[in-house]
């Protein structure tokens, strides 16, 4: 295979990706896992701060995670019946893996903050393509604040984030529709 061969593919790659919409067993081993977060530290980073720091989340650690979602939920908006405490706490079983992006800003006087926030949120992305490259599926996630259940679980300090997390695992539906082309006409601006 050629270096132009390889690059078409990597291209082709790119251009084909899609989110899964259900994720099952078999997940990522432990060294397809340390793969991926590898691939999440290569984002480009401003002074190589390296402002994020990622939560593994599988097995039983899906139900402390579920518990804490509800928590968050109900701290924000009151007590939930029981049916939306299902269908919150589904969400941590949506994957067999989940790996959460922690905006964790470095105050360092060169480096504004937006600008930080921007390389942890580019680690979902690389996540994502690291997990697909090694053949399993992923779709990005968020959800509201964390509440006080969720800062103790994932041991956030004050001035930390959430951004969301992506859940990993093998995608169920074989064949998808081809991803629709982007109109460059209308989201890109080319000035000569």
């Amino acid at each position: 295979m050629s270096a132009s061969d390889s690059k078409q593919d990597i291209y082709l790659f790119l251009v084909q990706r899609q989110s899964a919409s259900i994720l099952v067993e078999p997940k990522p081993d432990l060294k397809d896992l340390q793969k991926i977060l590898q691939v999440g530290g290569t984002v480009p980073d401003h002074g190589g701060l390296k402002p994020y720091r990622f939560i593994v989340i599988e097995g039983d650690a899906r139900q402390a995670f579920a518990d804490a979602m509800v928590n968050s939920s109900e701290e924000r908006k009151g007590t939930l019946d029981d049916k939306m405490k299902a269908k919150v706490k589904a969400k941590a079983f949506a994957a067999p893996l989940q790996i959460v992006i922690v905006f964790s800003p470095i105050e360092n006087g060169k480096v504004a903050a937006w600008e930080q926030m921007a390389a942890a949120s580019c680690t979902g992305y690389a996540i994502s393509l690291a997990a697909n490259a090694l053949g399993f599926g992923t779709v990005w996630k968020s959800f509201g604040e964390p509440g006080s259940a969720m800062k103790k679980l994932f041991h956030l300090k004050d001035q930390e984030k959430v951004l969301g997390w992506v859940n990993i695992g093998s995608d169920k539906v074989a064949e998808r529709t081809p991803r629709e082309e982007l109109d460059l006409n209308k989201h890109a601006l080319f000035l000569k």
